[in-house]
């Protein structure tokens, strides 16, 4: 089931990258406002859109929905941590500062010796 629904989710995006990238721009007749004509449609909205823009639709959607079921149907399996195995450390990893520590206090230094 989850191969079937990665498969889907792949599709489905390169479904929607196929349909964004076939679209007409909405900003295309911005270059008649720049004086070449007069067009006042550019900024109005249709309140029925063509077939890309409801299959844009459809598509962005499914890939929402479809995601989000990938995401609940992973996380159900993952409950358990890579760290739940291991041991808890009981003392700083790195203990060449106590070890610094510990010998400068049992060896006597250079200048106490040249006297």
């Amino acid at each position: 089931m989850l191969t079937g629904l990665i498969i889907l989710h792949v599709v489905i995006c390169i479904l929607l990258t196929v349909v964004v990238l076939l679209q007409f721009g909405k900003g295309a007749e911005a270059g008649a406002m720049m004086g070449s004509g007069g067009s006042q449609a550019v900024f109005t909205t249709s309140s029925k859109g063509n077939f890309f823009t409801k299959m844009t639709t459809f598509l962005a959607v499914a890939f929402m929905v479809n995601s989000i079921v990938l995401t609940t149907i992973t996380s159900k399996d993952a409950k358990k941590s890579i760290f739940d195995d291991e041991t808890p450390v009981a003392q700083p990893l790195n203990n060449d500062a106590m070890n610094v520590e510990a010998s400068s206090e049992t060896e006597p230094t250079p200048a106490a010796d040249a006297q």
